[in-house]
């Protein structure tokens, strides 16, 4: 259960990184709007950077084997 959480966060941390959620308020109300398509490209981007990361740490260990 704790690794959903975990990816559910780094979803909604990444959204919120690439700026695809936008905090508007008026006097009579505050929103928080999200916009579908910047959140899928702005998960896609750190997941493919976390993945490149990753990777790179993988092959630096192995070289050193």
């Amino acid at each position: 259960m704790s690794i959903i959480k975990i990816l559910v966060g780094s979803i909604v941390i990444l959204a919120l990184a690439g700026g695809a959620v936008q905090f508007k308020s008026t006097n009579e109300y505050w929103s928080l709007t999200m916009n579908k398509e910047m959140a899928k490209n702005s998960v896609q981007n750190g997941v493919l950077r976390i993945y490149d990361f990753a990777k790179s740490l993988f092959d630096d260990g192995v070289k050193q084997l």
